[in-house]
């Protein structure tokens, strides 16, 4: 697809309208179920869901990181409704199971699922039944893939019709990771030079409980 020529985002409401007018001359008409991975990916998924006329829901994921340094992923969890996936980078994860020893692994995992299981239990009234519906899996950017990898896991389990992978902003070279786990791959924005997925908006403020649960109410479904 053509990519736009900008200096970024303003906020995640001005990507997820980006993003949302992509997808419609994209994607065919139809009934879509829009899931933004939890929290930042909802303001993104709720215009996109607007744009699309589709079902909003939330998807929690938590990421694994690397205990020295836990921006480098060796994995990521996801929960939705009563389902779970996974997700495990196995060469990074070689390295750090070489470097750290599984005790300490584990206690990363122990203490991301208990916060995943509390981010999932708060938006439980979120998860629309996903059985036989096109799905649209929603964040505001991917930088390294694990979250999004364990969202697909997660939801091919619910037996969708079709998944499509849908972010604002990604690396041209991870658009190919994605594609043999998805449908189809819409990226908005895959900038040369990409850098920190915050590097390319204005505010990328962390997205409250509150507000992801107004949007979510507000999409009334």
């Amino acid at each position: 697809m053509a990519q736009q020529s900008h200096e970024g985002y303003r906020d995640r409401s001005h990507a997820g309208a980006a993003l949302g007018m992509a997808l419609a001359s994209e994607l065919p008409a139809g009934n879509y179920t829009v899931l933004g991975l939890l929290r930042g990916g909802v303001p993104v998924a709720s215009e996109v869901a607007r744009s699309l006329g589709g079902r909003l829901g939330a998807l929690a994921v938590r990421k694994l990181g690397v205990p020295s340094n836990p921006e480098i992923a060796f994995g990521a969890i996801a929960s939705y409704g009563m389902a779970s996936g996974r997700y495990l980078d196995q060469e990074i994860h070689r390295r750090a199971l070489r470097y750290f020893g599984e005790s300490e692994l584990e206690s990363v995992e122990f203490r991301a699922t208990r916060e995943l299981m509390e981010l999932a239990g708060e938006f439980k009234p979120y998860a629309p039944d996903l059985a036989g519906q096109q799905v649209v899996v929603c964040d505001d950017g991917i930088a390294t893939g694990s979250t999004m990898l364990a969202a697909l896991d997660l939801v091919w389990r619910l037996k969708p019709k079709l998944v499509v992978v849908a972010a604002p902003v990604a690396p041209s070279e991870l658009v190919q990771n994605l594609a043999y786990p998805a449908d189809q791959v819409v990226i908005a924005w895959q900038p040369p030079d990409f850098r920190a997925v915050g590097a390319h908006y204005q505010d990328f403020a962390p997205v409250q409980r509150e507000e992801a649960l107004r949007l979510l109410r507000a999409a009334g479904n």
